[in-house]
């Protein structure tokens, strides 16, 4: 079945790693993911979709064509040994897109496995985190620049964070926003050809992505990466499915008319990496006609018995 469209809402794992076993946390970086790279301020910049803050160079490397950029979180893994599983063999200007495995537009010797999405790196005797980027499906080619931009939104209700790759060295804040608010999608030939990721505000670092979408079921990816989460995050194999109705949500209807009865079964969410949900409706929903849908779940943030917090995510899809 042909995959369309998928949108993503606001974010005790083993790891692999160069040392044999060890497990990761995080400490500092109390504001979250905002100390990125210190670099030029190239100042502040009104335009029609909002206001442009800050933008920065932001540190990145690549290994094997996937890029990974740095936040500004600070690993607590330990104990750690020195072996390295990659090195860094060539450097480009800090502003650069390192196009080629093995360069990166800083100075260090190399970096070490940590989850699927992450690896870390030695800098100033702290060993920091670099996230995967998110290329989209698309190539690098014709990309040139990498920046961290900060600004605000026009009747927004939080500052929006993005690293953009673009081929223009004086992209915006406005430029990023100007092909289709929030989208994640090619600019149009005016402003040049780029690519963002969006840095999520989430308070648990929590984002659903909805991944081999057919009418039968779909791969739920929840990514967590940073956020404040207080204890350990967990989900249960419960799930609500709703579709639009003259522009409003309402639940699809069952196989058999009833409400589903769900098994109380909790599984942990894996911390700075992807943990991966298959999720088959045939037994209850039958194949999903054309439109669109909504997938709500329940994460819960586990103390203790009786001590936990819950939050209800999103992830939203179409069906042709």
């Amino acid at each position: 079945m042909k995959r369309t469209l998928t949108l993503s809402l606001i974010m005790c794992s083993l790891l692999l790693t160069a040392c044999k076993s060890a497990s990761i946390g995080l400490i500092g970086g109390a504001d979250g993911p905002t100390a990125i790279y210190i670099g030029k301020n190239n100042g502040n910049i009104k335009g029609q979709f909002g206001e442009q803050y800050e933008k920065k160079p932001v540190r990145m490397f690549n290994v094997d064509g996937d890029l990974y950029y740095e936040l500004g979180l600070v690993s607590a893994m330990t104990p750690r040994c020195g072996t390295m599983d990659g090195h860094f063999t060539k450097t480009v200007n800090e502003n650069e897109i390192p196009l080629k495995s093995g360069e990166a537009n800083f100075e260090a010797d190399g970096y070490q496995h940590a989850t699927s999405i992450t690896k870390e790196v030695s800098i100033d005797g702290k060993w920091l985190i670099f996230k995967k980027y998110d290329t989209l499906g698309h190539t690098l080619d014709g990309l040139k620049y990498c920046y961290y931009i900060k600004g605000h939104l026009n009747n927004a209700a939080v500052d929006s964070e993005i690293i953009v790759l673009s081929q223009d060295e004086n992209v915006t804040f406005n430029d990023v926003y100007e092909p289709l608010l929030s989208s994640q999608s090619t600019a149009g030939a005016d402003n040049g050809r780029l690519i963002h990721n969006r840095i999520p505000n989430d308070k648990w670092g929590i984002t659903f992505r909805a991944d081999d979408v057919t009418p039968k079921g779909i791969i739920l990816k929840i990514e967590q990466f940073g956020g404040h989460p207080s204890g350990e995050l967990q989900t249960g194999v419960a799930y609500l499915l709703e579709t639009t109705v003259n522009d409003e949500w309402q639940p699809v209807k069952t196989k058999s008319g009833k409400p589903l009865v769900w098994n109380s079964i909790a599984y942990g969410i894996k911390k700075n990496n992807i943990t991966e949900m298959k999720i088959d409706w045939q037994y209850a929903y039958g194949e999903l006609k054309p439109g669109f849908y909504r997938l709500s779940k329940e994460i819960m943030d586990f103390r203790a018995a009786g001590d936990y917090d819950k939050e209800t995510y999103h992830v939203y899809f179409s069906i042709e």
